[in-house]
């Protein structure tokens, strides 16, 4: 059978208060694109025709997005995770649409780039049941950790206190009809209660199941937190370091843009200067000056001198630039 992505949007955005909960955390803008945009993106690229994106049930509004602004060349359905039981509930959630296929999984606020095209089909020639994709971390311990003997995970634990490896799973797991079938009847479920992807995956390998690992050649960019989302600006920013890019029917008077910089559809920028700055659609900016920023979709700020900060829907200004 045609495999099938899912994307886990269902969290409720804790870490990227105060954009959320007022945006859904799937449409939390990343240069004027939702996340939801990147993952859908990356599923095409791995070559997928058809993927079920699981929402919160009050999250109407990413439902309405993925019916009207879905890749056209990509089918695109959604599933309701009624409680937030976590990330394997939340694949459980998609129902008999998982039967007998191969799944790759990803995580909204997981913005990958340098994917291997050919993931998938090498997935799916090796026989593995589980695959996980991997990148080198500073301090793993934050996150689920994988040892390998070449391309074979031999190891993997969540969140260790002594890693026995740098390598951090990034948030795309794929999983063949064997493993989504343990995920739906009998997955790992963790001291909170929650279904555990990552654990349901490790308890597999402990059973002596095939677990292939495969490093991230790309950058792994957090769209989960507010520092973390500025960052994954600042990286996609620097891939056009030289560009002004203004959008059609957006008004800039008296004011300097020092690239990079993108301003949105309708937004109007008066009397600032802005580097490194994306200024969402339909937002007002009235002598500001702003430094790293990103300005979310119908913002409004007058006067003032910022640096590092995400300046929200309602007009707070929040970020690393203001903390502490």
């Amino acid at each position: 059978m045609e495999p099938l992505g899912v994307v886990l949007t269902a969290g409720l955005g804790t870490r990227l208060r105060p954009l959320t909960p007022a945006t859904p955390k799937p449409l939390v803008p990343l240069l004027n694109r939702p996340l939801i945009a990147y993952a859908l993106d990356l599923m095409r690229d791995l070559g997928l025709g058809e993927v079920a994106v699981v929402t919160g049930p009050e999250d109407d509004r990413t439902r309405e997005y993925v019916e009207s602004d879905a890749p056209p060349d990509l089918r695109v359905s959604v599933a309701v995770q009624r409680e937030p039981r976590g990330p394997g509930d939340a694949v459980a959630s998609v129902g008999d649409a998982l039967h007998g296929r191969t799944v790759v999984v990803l995580a909204v606020d997981t913005v990958l780039t340098g994917v291997d095209p050919g993931l998938l089909d090498g997935f799916d020639a090796g026989g593995a049941t589980a695959g996980l994709l991997l990148q080198s971390v500073e301090d793993p311990r934050a996150f689920g950790v994988a040892v390998l003997d070449g391309d074979r995970v031999v190891d993997l634990e969540e969140k260790p206190e002594h890693p026995r490896s740098d390598l951090a799973l990034v948030g795309l797991w794929a999983l063949a009809p064997a493993a989504v079938e343990r995920v739906r009847t009998d997955p790992f479920i963790n001291a909170k209660g929650e279904s555990d992807l990552t654990a349901t995956v490790g308890a597999m390998l402990a059973e002596r199941h095939d677990v292939r690992g495969w490093l991230l050649d790309g950058e792994w960019l957090d769209g989960g937190t507010i520092e973390g989302l500025l960052h994954a600006q600042s990286r996609l920013l620097a891939r056009a370091a030289d560009e002004i890019a203004v959008a059609p029917h957006a008004v800039v008077t008296d004011s300097a843009l020092h690239a990079p910089v993108r301003i949105g559809e309708v937004a109007r920028v008066e009397a600032s200067d802005l580097a490194e700055t994306v200024v969402g659609a339909g937002a007002t900016l009235e002598g500001v000056t702003l430094r790293r920023a990103l300005v979310a979709p119908g913002a409004a700020l007058h006067g003032g001198e910022y640096a590092d900060v995400v300046v929200t829907p309602a007009g707070e200004v929040c970020g690393p630039g203001v903390e502490g």
